[in-house]
């Protein structure tokens, strides 16, 4: 009875541990780059305080809007807490879990524990922000004053007198504070809407606009980061495309000519954008359509004009040029640099159809590559691209403000179709530790396959139970079975990786649908 008492209490002390440990647990500190990756979960970010409103809607609520921004990216806030927070520029540390909805982004935190910063990460000279500005702008009324944030609209290289707008985020729809910029003389050349800006000008009251102005040349801008084209999603809703009319876009689809009307179609029946189109464009086309976005009178809608495509900051390129080898891309990479350039490689590492990163090698395996770059992909895809496929890719190499290092930027990636892709050979006596290294990967392996409380395995022939792999099938693996008797045969699937609601781990598994 004594033991029984004494493993009740150890087994009451385990669940309080592990219920701590969950408590307790920290979360992931990410890039706000990456945030659409870790939808619904909860992670840590870390960056400058930029701006932030309380109780944006005046309803009572205990909620505060804040942008915290990490070189050139920037993501929302919601924190509910009516706690302090540190001046304009503090370096923060945001918990929270990462919400979407209606293609926006942001973190949503609660408590007071939420946002933390040191006394260290307070600047100790405080540049005026549009924040400041906005709680009391008569505090400024004709004050020469600088501001560093972001082009609300096109700066148009070509006029000597323009009105734009400076926000605190890129995005217009997750910007907290606008302010309008009347613009003397003429730039050097456009920037697109998006451009993170310094802007050194006078603060001054519009009696013509009744707001709240700030008046500058076009000396005293200064470019920081210039915008590229912004890439418009077909899940997104239509209307909140018109913010970006007169930007330089990106919209993957179709060319379609319905008598003499041009139209880019994309996924389903409905989705399509009105087109005018470049002498160039063929119907059934289906690539990336770059150009301007604009307001089409004739037609009563907005339009993609394809003929601006030139202006385009990285141009897609085609196949039938030069190609550049690898190697001499990485001996010498800023001769190349906002070049776009088409190469032959290796995938190396499968690419799933929901992930646009990866790498391109100048081998199809570890033995036989010499270098190997990272790469971004445009557009959706529906299949994978498998580890050792050999590919033609047309690219721009950039410089990625986010990991700090040159990559490749893929515009347009064409398969090898008659070069085989590489299947992996699994050995039983490798187990875990060496299978890990093809996760995601198409491998085979030899065993007999099994059905236990409704799980496939595959079991090693001719051991003890134990030695099996879980197998995710199509249908067909039983019968094929039967039919072969207790002979074992090669399965071919993807290794993937599976959550045991049972066991409460997580397994390695065969997919073969």
């Amino acid at each position: 009875m004594a033991k029984m008492w004494a493993m009740f209490f150890l087994s009451i002390l385990l669940v309080s541990v592990m219920n701590f440990y969950a408590v307790v647990r920290e979360p992931d500190i990410v890039e706000i780059a990456e945030l659409h990756e870790h939808i619904r979960e909860s992670v840590k970010i870390r960056g400058e305080l930029t701006s932030y409103v309380r109780d944006p809607y005046d309803s009572g609520s205990d909620r505060i809007d804040i942008l915290v921004e990490d070189g050139y990216n920037v993501s929302e806030v919601r924190w509910t807490e009516t706690g302090l927070l540190p001046p304009i520029g503090t370096l923060v540390q945001v918990v929270g879990e990462v919400s979407e909805w209606n293609g926006r982004i942001w973190i949503a935190a609660k408590g007071a524990g939420a946002i933390q910063w040191d006394k260290s990460w307070v600047p100790t000279v405080h540049t005026v922000n549009l924040t400041g500005v906005s709680h009391d702008p008569t505090e400024f009324d004709g004050d020469l004053i600088t501001i560093v944030g972001y082009s609300g609209d096109v700066l148009e290289g070509n006029v000597t007198r323009q009105i734009s707008s400076l926000m605190d985020h890129p995005s217009y729809g997750n910007a907290d504070h606008v302010i309008s910029v009347a613009i003397e003389g003429r730039l050097d050349q456009s920037y697109e809407a998006g451009s993170k800006i310094i802007v050194t000008g006078w603060v001054r009251w519009s009696e013509r606009d009744f707001r709240w102005q700030l008046q500058t040349h076009a000396t005293q801008i200064e470019v920081l980061h210039a915008a590229g084209a912004k890439r418009l999603s077909w899940s997104a809703d239509s209307t909140s495309w018109s913010y970006d009319i007169g930007s330089l876009v990106t919209i993957e689809g179709e060319a379609y000519n319905d008598s003499g009307v041009w139209w880019i179609m994309g996924p389903g029946e409905t989705n399509k954008l009105c087109l005018l189109p470049h002498e160039n464009d063929t119907s059934g086309e289906i690539s990336d359509f770059s150009g301007r976005l604009v307001w089409e009178e004739s037609r009563i809608q907005l339009c993609l004009d394809h003929g601006q495509v030139t202006n385009a900051i990285n141009p897609t390129g085609d196949f039938g040029g030069p190609t550049t080898q690898l190697s001499t891309l990485v001996r010498d990479p800023n001769a190349y640099r906002n070049q776009t350039l088409n190469l032959v490689g290796w995938i190396d590492g499968s690419i799933s159809p929901d992930y646009d990163k990866g790498y391109l090698a100048d081998g199809p395996d570890y033995f036989t590559r010499s270098t190997k770059m990272r790469i971004i992909i445009e557009g959706a895809r529906s299949e994978w691209i498998e580890t050792g496929t050999k590919v033609n890719v047309s690219a721009t190499l950039i410089w990625d403000t986010v990991d700090a290092r040159l990559l490749l930027q893929v515009h347009s990636i064409s398969i090898w179709e008659n070069e085989p892709i590489p299947v992996t050979t699994l050995a039983w006596t490798d187990g875990y530790d060496q299978w890990q290294w093809d996760i995601n990967t198409l491998v085979k392996i030899n065993g007999v396959v099994t059905e236990e409380n409704g799980t496939l395995w595959i079991n090693r022939e001719g051991t003890q139970v134990g030695e099996r792999l879980c197998l995710i099938g199509d249908g067909t693996e039983l019968a094929t079975q039967a039919a072969s008797g207790s002979s074992p045969l090669f399965w071919n699937g993807r290794l993937s990786t599976e959550e045991s609601v049972i066991e409460r781990d997580v397994q390695l598994c065969l997919d073969r649908r």
